[in-house]
């Protein structure tokens, strides 16, 4: 994932709160945060070893 990726991530989300996003939005909002979840240098959840 890049930082034109997580930004868009983010503005969907943002814009899902406020129920104002498409399908076609919330169908792309599902891809990047798919991508987000498998992305270490964004994803700040990555357990520690």
């Amino acid at each position: 994932m890049d930082a034109q990726e997580f930004e868009r991530l983010n503005y969907l989300s943002e814009k899902s709160i406020n129920d104002n996003v498409s399908i076609r939005e919330m169908n792309e909002f599902k891809q990047l945060h798919d991508k987000w979840t498998k992305s270490e240098e964004f994803n700040l959840f990555i357990p520690f070893n």
